[in-house]
This record gives C-alpha cells, sequence and structure tokens, in this order.
C-alpha cells in the first residue's frame, strides 16, 4: 500500500527485489493506493516503474483493485469513492493498466461491494474483461457471503466468469463484531472481516480461495507502540486469551507470533498478504514457510 509513497523508494525495490529473489511471485496492490497521503495511484506507478526496470512482468501474478478510488483529489472519504458502475470499471481498469505499464492484469478485485449499482452490472463489467483478456480472473474484496453467492450466481445466469477469490480482512485475533458496522454511502461495511457465513461459503466451493488483508494487524503483535487493544475491536476478553496462546505456541516454536499467524494462515489454505516496511520485516515472514504446525499446536491456537 505504502510502496511509491511513504515507504522510501530504494527500500521498496530492495524489498520487491529480496522477494522475487525468495521466488515470490504474487504482488497485491489498488488503483486508490495511497490516496490518504497522495494523490492515489503510486502503488501501481511504482510498481510499474519497478517492473520496466527489472523486466520480469512475465514472471508475476499482479493482483489489483477498482472501486475506492477518490474522484476528488485530496478528499479520500467515502462520499467521493468511484464506485463499482460498469461505466467506472471501464475507466478504472485503463487507468491501471497504464500505470502498471502492462497490457493485462492477472487479478481484478471490486474493492468494496458497491450496493447503489445493480450487482448484475457490475458482474457483466468485469465478466467482460475477462472474456477479452484484459483480465485474467476476477473477485471481491470487503463483500458479505451471500452477496459473493449472489454475484456467482448472477456470472453462471450471464455465462460469463465468476468471482473466483475473496480478500477479506482476516487475522489470527476475532475483533467485536460491533466494531465493523461503519457503513459507507454505498451500503455496505468499508472493512469486512471474514467471517462464520464466509468459511461455510468456502467450505462448499473449493474454487474461491480466501486472501486475508491485514493478517498481521498493522504490526499489532510485535510491535509495542501499536498494541493490537488500542485497534477497533480488538480490546475484548477472547481477543487477549487468543493473544496469549499465540504467545505461548511462538515461545515454544522458538519463532515469532508473526510467523506463527502466518503459518496458521498457510495451513487454512487461506492466502495472507504482508506489507513489508523494510527487508528485515520480509525475511521474518519468508521464514513462516519453514515453520511446521503440526496437529495438536492447531488444536491449541483454534481453540484457546
Amino acid at each position: 500500500m505504502n510502496f511509491g509513497s511513504s515507504t522510501p523508494p530504494e527500500t521498496a525495490r530492495s524489498i520487491l527485489d529480496r522477494f522475487v529473489a525468495a521466488g515470490g511471485t504474487f504482488i497485491d496492490t489498488s488503483n486508490n493506493y495511497n490516496q490518504w497521503t497522495g494523490h492515489g495511484g503510486e502503488s501501481e506507478e511504482f510498481l510499474g516503474s519497478w517492473m520496466k526496470s527489472r523486466g520480469n512482468r512475465d514472471q508475476l501474478t499482479i493482483a489489483t483493485k477498482c472501486g475506492a478510488r477518490t474522484t476528488k483529489p485530496g478528499d479520500p472519504g467515502d462520499a467521493h469513492w468511484e464506485g463499482l458502475s460498469s461505466t467506472v470499471v471501464e475507466s478504472a481498469v485503463k487507468g491501471s493498466l497504464d500505470r502498471l505499464g502492462t497490457d493485462r492484469i492477472d487479478l481484478y478485485y471490486a474493492h468494496i461491494d458497491d450496493r447503489t449499482t445493480p450487482l448484475d452490472e457490475t458482474v457483466a463489467a468485469f465478466g467482460g474483461l475477462v472474456a477479452d483478456g484484459t483480465v485474467g480472473q476476477f473477485g471481491c474484496s470487503n463483500h458479505a457471503a451471500w452477496r459473493l453467492d449472489r454475484a456467482r450466481g448472477l456470472a453462471a445466469a450471464q455465462g460469463v466468469a465468476p468471482y473466483s477469490v475473496i480478500q477479506q480482512h482476516y487475522t489470527y485475533l476475532w475483533p467485536n463484531p460491533p466494531s465493523l458496522q461503519g457503513v459507507s454511502r454505498h451500503g455496505t461495511p468499508h472493512f469486512q472481516h471474514a467471517g462464520i457465513e464466509h468459511f461455510d461459503y468456502l467450505a462448499e466451493h473449493p474454487d474461491v480461495t480466501l486472501v486475508a488483508y491485514q493478517s498481521l494487524l498493522t504490526g499489532s503483535y510485535t510491535n509495542p507502540t501499536r498494541p493490537f487493544s488500542a485497534q477497533r475491536g480488538y480490546a475484548h476478553p477472547t481477543a487477549y486469551t487468543r493473544n496469549e496462546a499465540l504467545r505461548q505456541v511462538a515461545q515454544d516454536l522458538n519463532a515469532t507470533p508473526n510467523q506463527v499467524i502466518l503459518a496458521w494462515l498457510l495451513h487454512k489454505n487461506v492466502v495472507p498478504l504482508f506489507g513489508p516496511s523494510s527487508v528485515a520485516q520480509l525475511d521474518e515472514a519468508l521464514e513462516a514457510l519453514d515453520l511446521q504446525l503440526d496437529a495438536d499446536v492447531m488444536d491449541r491456537l483454534d481453540n484457546a
């Protein structure tokens, strides 16, 4: 999110180079990153410049999003978000292709659920991008499970590609549900945590993949200046209990809490997104790939 803005260019390039050298191929961005501190699109622009300089576009899987980019420069508030009309989708994908310096997007997301636009219109717009080869596959982010299901049903009726990925906020700790009820003008909570309904749906539809954003709560598990209890929705007894279980498992495995969380998510076939601000943070995360969690450890974590 911060590449091209608050993360210095040299640092961002070093992180990406190290990621690719380690075998990484999947990079997630958005057309509105980082409009909170800039004009939006800086992340795509930086990534496009980096790919051009390295000549590695064909070795990467690039995901980006549309729907939450502001239409009023300098004011990133949700009142000005672009939404998901067919006109917006058509224009937004062209903007992302230009900033990324590519002729295709491997995975394209509906960033937020826009309930002011008919869902069949959005589905048709995304389906058309897959049909003409502009997009490899598409998904949704911050969507309720029933909206995901309805969209896939509409795609089947239209004979177009369906949502095959859903990206939600998901981490080891569970937030207090009322904390996630801030609703935008588009009629949906801004940031939706994956819940029981999502996992029920995923269990019945193995062709849909869950991608987790903010899986490490922006560093709150290990950074004492960013305690998870200070984040919205995580100051409750269950969160404290699970956090203690996490720390005990990390100590027993001689690992960091971040590494345990990433390994736990991977064990559950969830793709965790990770936004490092240094090469050291990336190296710590990469070690999670070698962390083995046996059935007993998974049980301790799941049932804390």
